[in-house]
């Protein structure tokens, strides 16, 4: 006997949403991982995304020190990548936001150093040894600059923890020295790993830093 369309439409949607789901549990498994074994775990720069408004429900929203403008002409690479967006676009050249990769490299080689940007590609660049982060771009005929929009920026937290963070002028959370880190996979792709801050001249997670404030603990 054969099933009304009604239901084979009804399984295969069910299917599908299923495999979506697990594919979202896995993602996280699945960076996380390859992070680890090609040794693509960095740390940046960041800060409260409004002094005015800079925390909002459970999360922390935040910007980074590498979303500042990129010279185009910094880098060869970045220069010739832009000039072709350009030339696509004939005499009609109106500014473009698109996806890219930027590259990052840390400041100097000590294990906790910070990573900045030194490049962008429009595509991903295959096996050069390099880290690349997935971002989104404006090129423009109008400015000599880049700067990246991440997807990272909201950075959660479990309740009590948010309700202290949001008590914290945006000033005050900046001058201890907020740092970000990420697992980043060979396709771009992010995953947090964590938020560090400085406490006491320590640096500590933003969880156990809410902890001990909450607690009134001594550092």
């Amino acid at each position: 006997m054969r099933l009304p369309a009604r239901y084979i439409a009804l399984a295969a949607t069910v299917i599908l949403q299923l495999a979506v789901a697990l594919s979202l549990v896995t993602y996280t498994v699945r960076v996380k991982s390859d992070a680890q074994k090609n040794a693509r775990v960095i740390a940046i720069a960041c800060r409260a995304y409004d002094p005015y408004s800079p925390f909002k429900g459970r999360y922390v929203h935040l910007s980074f020190d590498i979303s500042t403008a990129f010279p185009i002409a910094a880098e060869e690479g970045t220069a010739a990548m832009v000039n072709a967006i350009l030339t696509e676009q004939g005499d009609s050249r109106q500014s473009q936001t698109l996806s890219a990769y930027c590259r990052v490299e840390p400041e100097s080689s000590a294990d906790d150093a910070l990573w900045t940007v030194t490049a962008f590609r429009r595509a991903l660049p295959k096996d050069d040894g390099n880290v690349y982060l997935q971002t989104k771009i404006t090129v423009s005929p109008y400015t000599d600059s880049l700067s990246p929009a991440f997807n990272f920026h909201e950075y959660y937290m479990q309740e009590d923890y948010a309700r202290f963070v949001d008590k914290i002028q945006w000033n005050d959370f900046n001058e201890l020295s907020p740092v970000l880190s990420l697992y980043v996979d060979k396709k771009g792709r992010c995953v947090q790993k964590g938020l560090t801050v400085i406490d006491s001249g320590k640096r500590i997670s933003i969880e156990e830093y809410c902890r001990r404030k909450i607690n009134g603990e001594k550092p």
